[in-house]
Formats: structure tokens, sequence, C-alpha cells
């Protein structure tokens, strides 16, 4: 009787490192990530609504004029449909009678960099962060400051196994330098799982001694 009664308690024990081990190689289940181009998609927007701000309310038609380079004109309607988003007109050319806002914006350049790589949990998957900048400058006339430097970033965090579809191929700037995974990440996983079997192994054997 006192063997049965050590044999279950070492059951119970064994059934709950087996479901502490299970639960901790169970990986996170998160929504898929934005990909890295539309990260820029929305830090533009995040730009356009930073100028929009500085324009006056009453102010319903601008002239916008866009430097954005063989690279970045991808962003070029996408701007623009912010700003109309904003409730303003945009006008091709200048009308002369009128005193209008006129913006020049000059977006100099967009990248993509990522942090260290970790894990969540023993066994769960690699993440790494995600750091999305543009930076630029603009002028806009009805602006007393003149013009205006801006450097907008987002940082999340994805899975490194989603960066394949995460980047783009035809942007470069969307693609960053994957960092290695650390050098003890290699080796904890199978350390853990033989440390948790010659545990089990040796609490097995000594409950049956005795």
């Amino acid at each position: 009787m006192k063997f049965v009664n050590k044999y279950l308690f070492f059951c119970r024990e064994f059934s709950f490192l087996i479901l502490i081990l299970t639960f901790s190689s169970i990986p996170e289940i998160a929504g898929q990530s934005k990909t890295n181009l539309d990260v820029f998609y929305s830090l533009t927007d995040s730009l356009v609504d930073q100028i929009n701000s500085g324009i006056p309310a009453s102010e319903k038609k601008i002239l916008l004029t866009l430097n954005l380079g063989q690279s970045y004109s991808l962003f070029s309607n996408s701007i623009k449909e912010r700003f109309r988003k904003n409730g303003k007109e945009i006008l091709e050319q200048p009308a002369d009678e009128l005193n209008i806002p006129h913006v020049d914006l000059v977006l100099e350049g967009a990248g993509v960099e990522y942090g260290e790589m970790f894990r969540d949990g023993w066994f769960g998957p690699h993440y790494i962060q995600r750091y999305s900048t543009i930076f630029g400058n603009y002028l806009q006339t009805f602006s007393e400051t003149g013009k205006q430097e801006f450097e907008i970033t987002k940082i999340d965090t994805v899975k490194v196994d989603e960066l394949k579809y995460l980047e783009n191929e035809s942007f470069p700037f969307t693609k960053g330098t994957i960092p290695p995974e650390p050098f003890l990440s290699g080796f904890a996983e199978p350390l853990i799982a033989i440390g948790t079997t010659a545990a089990v192994v040796v609490l097995f054997f000594t409950v049956r001694s005795e």
C-alpha cells in the first residue's frame, strides 16, 4: 500500500510535469502580422495626418507637390487619398486668384530593421522586434516654422517564420538584416529535454526502490 501511494504520487507529479511542458511548447496564437509594405503605408498616413493638422480646417483645397523619387513613388496615390480623407481637395495647378496652402513633401528614405531574436517560452516560436521608419521633410505655406523635418517609426513584434511573407522582393526598403538565433537558444531545448528525462527516470527508480 505504501508503494501504491508513492507510485500514485509519482504519477501525479509526472503528469503535472508533462502538462507544464506541453503548455510551454504550445506557440502563442496571434493574428497575421501586417506586411512591411502595409506598415509603411500606415506610416505615410500618419505623416499626412501630421501635415494636415497644421493646415486651417477652413482651407479645403491644397496644392500638393510630392518628391518621392523612384524608390517611393508607390506611395503617391495613398498620400493623395489620405489628404482627401482629411477633407482636402488636391489641385494640380495653382489658382492665381486664390491663396491656397502649398504642401511640398520630400520623402528621403524608408527602411526596416530587426532587433534581437527571442523565444516565446522554452519551446515556443522565435520572435523579433521590427522597426519600420520613414524620414524626410516638408514645407507648407500656412506654417510659420518653415521646413520641418520628420522621422516616424513604428515598433512591433513579429514571428521570425513569417518574415519571408512580410518582406517584398520588389521593394528593397521592405527588407532588413535578420540577426542570427541566440547562441544559447539552440542548446536550451535539448538540454531541457535531457534534464527532464533524467529527472523522471531517477524519480521513477527511486520510487520503485522504496
